[in-house]
């Protein structure tokens, strides 16, 4: 049975032939995976490489002009105003971001306990409603003061912006 694997002319083992064979072809298999996870394609720009308005609208700092008043021809004086102003907003959100994430974790640990309190509960989610309308009419009192510091030239200009933006993505 033996001399059926053996080749008569070289006298070699056809198994173990096969064997290295079959190791090298998986071995190859494996690597064919992870040869192309490995390959990255130089065309394609990553989100953040260019400078696009996205970029900037990411990344804005605490006392940086917003985003969608970057174009307007500000004066000197209105741009001193908004840098305050944002700066300002960016205090009083830092501020408050204690108490929320308190809030959330308090929340996190109610529902995990073994049973639930529910006046607990509803007293905590009563205080994070009144955290989220606080910054929802906070955040309109900022851009009801920016919209006002503009000029009239400047209001329109920024209103067909908006109105743009909202076809462009059917707000």
């Amino acid at each position: 049975m033996a001399a059926c694997f053996v080749d008569s002319e070289r006298g070699d083992d056809l198994t173990s032939k096969r064997r290295f064979t079959m190791k090298k072809l998986m071995m190859l298999l494996c690597l064919v995976p992870l040869a192309a996870m490995a390959v990255q394609s130089t065309d394609k720009k990553k989100h953040c490489d260019d400078k696009s308005r996205h970029y900037k609208m990411k990344h804005n700092k605490s006392g940086d002009v917003p985003f969608y008043l970057r174009d307007l021809e500000l004066t000197d004086t209105q741009k001193a105003q908004i840098k305050g102003m944002m700066e300002k907003r960016h205090q009083d959100r830092k501020a408050n971001k204690k108490v929320y994430w308190e809030n959330k974790k308090a929340v996190l640990e109610l529902t995990q306990a073994e049973t639930l309190d529910e006046a607990e509960l509803e007293k905590q989610v009563e205080a994070s409603l009144a955290m989220k309308k606080t910054s929802a009419m906070e955040r309109a009192r900022f851009h009801h003061q920016l919209y006002h510091l503009l000029t009239e030239e400047q209001q329109q200009q920024l209103d067909a912006r908006m109105a743009a933006f909202g076809k462009k993505h059917k707000h």
